[in-house]
């Protein structure tokens, strides 16, 4: 995994922390099992990741050794400012049901 964020990633982390919150890494350790599987299959893979405009997110790509293409998403923070994920600002991120914290979406 290549985090390309300039320690925005590491502050959401501490965020996370200081708030009780393991769902942002819940979903590192997500984005982490899909890189293992795909290496155990022969088909390592790199994901990275960098930030998105909204506060405490994140964008990653995936693509594999020879430099294809695998699939891309965020990793998206969802409360209060964006009404637990309903589609407005500052996230644009629908949730089913709202929700508190980070998930991924593809």
């Amino acid at each position: 995994m290549t985090d390309v964020t300039d320690g925005k990633l590491n502050e959401a982390l501490e965020f996370a922390k200081k708030n009780g919150d393991d769902s942002l890494q819940r979903c590192l350790d997500r984005l982490k099992k899909v890189e293992e599987n795909y290496e155990e299959n022969g088909n390592p893979i790199d994901t990275t990741i960098s930030t998105d405009f909204a506060p405490y997110s994140f964008y990653f790509v995936r693509v594999d050794k020879a430099g294809m293409f695998k699939g891309n998403g965020g990793i998206i923070f969802h409360g209060t400012h964006d009404n637990g994920g309903d589609g407005s600002a500052p996230t644009f991120s629908v949730n089913l049901t709202p929700t508190v914290g980070w998930a991924i979406h593809t």
